[in-house]
């Protein structure tokens, strides 16, 4: 059978030229669209795309839903957006030259799930993430003898006092590091961001002992390296071949890291060191979010701890990081209306209200 449809390939990479140069996707998820139209290719035997109906639609979702072998099955989030993106795709390839009279634009609703579905695919359990004390137990039993140690620990400290992303972190360059601001300056010039957007992110101001880790490691850089604002704020680790000992790694290089791989390693150590159980690097930004729960007394606090997440509205983060840890909504629940402060309220309030009706 043949895999491959010269027509077909031709289209794909217009469609993918599209995405880079006009929808401005990202590498990675041009990679992903493809992998799904890849699906679809393969469920129809690499028919033509112009020969498109709504029986391959109809047919394509089943087969995802409910695939004949039961090792290929795909999780409910996968098979959303694969449909999604396949969709996407059609309509694309729907008022494309030559194909507007081939392809019928109702057909392509037939990829839809049922609304059911589509809550299963969305809705998920929620995620446990670190406290702030757990974060602050496993930064102290990080060890800081060597130079790689030094710079883990900052990496650490870093993602706590910004919640930034750690691929985000992982590009970060000296430079972007402004101490008298307490600043980061995620630039997307260089610094691989979300949507490619800036991101000026101000340091939560967790103590001296958690600054002093990430400020005395740039000052090491700057001073005792002399390491200039091009520099990696986070290095490679230097990697050579000893004799007896085979490969070792005995320092820095010059060179950012290529992806956050490193960062994920980092977390995996420093939880395991504080006999803590492992949180991804990404479930800091939940931490950050809960401590924004507790500290800001007005909107515009919660505004500024949305903007230094690199949201630009603050339903995203209620949205996506704003879910309460379920003791903390146990807490809040059984305590409700137990507060002083409110019994106090609530008196002025009756108060005034009687004062009106008299």
């Amino acid at each position: 059978m043949e895999k491959f449809n010269a027509e077909n390939e031709r289209i794909k990479r217009d469609y993918a030229e599209f995405l880079r140069e006009a929808d401005q996707k990202s590498e990675s998820t041009v990679r992903g669209i493809e992998k799904a139209i890849l699906r679809f290719e393969e469920y129809t035997s690499y028919c033509d795309f112009g020969r498109f109906n709504r029986d391959q639609a109809r047919g394509f979702r089943a087969s995802l839903s409910a695939p004949s072998d039961e090792s290929k099955r795909l999780g409910n989030l996968t098979i959303l957006s694969t449909l999604k993106a396949v969709q996407r795709f059609f309509r694309w390839l729907s008022v494309q030259p030559g194909f507007k009279s081939k392809i019928d634009t109702n057909s392509i609703a037939y990829f839809n799930l049922s609304e059911k579905d589509i809550r299963a695919a969305t809705s998920s359990p929620s995620k446990p993430s670190p406290t702030m004390d757990q974060l602050k137990r496993a930064l102290a039993s990080m060890p800081s003898e060597t130079i790689l140690h030094r710079r883990d620990r900052a990496v650490f400290a870093l993602l706590m006092m910004t919640g930034i992303r750690d691929n985000a972190a992982a590009s970060l360059l000296l430079g972007h590091v402004d101490i008298d601001r307490q600043m980061i300056v995620q630039d997307p010039k260089t610094v691989r961001t979300k949507n490619s957007k800036l991101i000026e992110s101000v340091l939560l101001p967790l103590g001296p002992e958690i600054e002093g880790v990430l400020f005395s490691w740039v000052r090491y850089l700057r001073g005792e390296l002399r390491w200039q604002p091009d520099d990696p704020l986070f290095p490679q680790s230097r990697h050579r071949i000893d004799p007896q000992r085979g490969p070792v790694v005995d320092g820095i290089k010059r060179q950012v890291w290529s992806n956050s791989q490193p960062i994920r390693q980092i977390f995996m150590r420093a939880f395991a060191s504080a006999d803590l159980p492992y949180f991804t690097p990404h479930r800091v930004r939940n931490t950050v979010v809960e401590y924004a729960y507790l500290t800001c007394r007005t909107p515009e606090e919660f505004k500024a701890f949305s903007q230094n997440l690199g949201h630009e509205s603050v339903v995203t983060t209620l949205s996506s990081y704003g879910q309460i840890p379920l003791a903390r909504q146990r807490e809040l629940i059984r305590n409700a209306g137990k507060s002083k402060d409110l019994d106090a309220k609530l008196e002025l309030l009756l108060e005034k209200l009687e004062r009106d009706e008299r």
